[in-house]
């Protein structure tokens, strides 16, 4: 229970803190662990949102020197952090994995700003939008290839696949004329 009050004697305290390697970083405590050994900063920052916070994550062990800039705690200063149910944490987890995967998905590293700009646009439309390699597939049936314009587009299918292609080419010529728009200033 004393380990509890010193570490709340701590708790927003003003530091100076330098690193083994010399980095100096000011702020207040805003965590301190003694297993594993972990100290973290709250450092005040301007920005355009107005006053906030950065923080700063320090092994103990990485501390070479920590001088007390002010005994002075305003526990106001310090971030709160709300409380987590711990009963939404699966469902939290997967909801994040299922985004990450999405996004995985979703995302071609490898393909140019339109060619991603005109997948995004046909899987926002159409179900069944996948990446193979740098070509783009829907519905199993359309194919469009680099460099993604409406000429870019073919059926696979020889005669169903004419309203899913029309459809995809209406979208994709959208995309082109939102992006030409848009380079244009307009």
């Amino acid at each position: 229970m004393e380990a509890l009050d010193a570490l709340r004697n701590v708790v927003g305290m003003t530091v100076k803190v330098t690193t083994v390697l010399g980095q100096e970083s000011t702020g207040s405590i805003y965590a301190y662990t003694t297993t594993p050994g972990s100290l973290v900063l709250q450092i005040p920052t301007t920005t355009a949102l107005g006053n906030t916070y950065n923080y700063k994550f320090l092994r103990t062990s990485q501390v070479k020197h920590l001088e007390i800039v002010s005994t002075t705690t305003d526990v106001s200063t310090i971030a709160q952090i709300a409380p987590v149910d711990t009963q939404l944490i699966p469902q939290i987890i997967k909801k994040n994995t299922e985004n990450v995967e999405l996004g995985r998905k979703t995302r071609n590293v490898k393909a140019s700003k339109e060619g991603q700009a005109v997948f995004n646009a046909v899987y926002k439309t159409m179900p069944n939008v996948t990446w193979k390699g740098n070509n783009i597939t829907v519905l199993d049936e359309v194919t469009i290839f680099p460099p993604y314009r409406v000429d870019n587009i073919q059926s696979d299918k020889e005669d169903d696949g004419e309203s899913a292609m029309r459809l995809v080419k209406k979208i994709v010529d959208g995309v082109w004329i939102k992006m030409e728009s848009e380079r244009k200033g307009g």
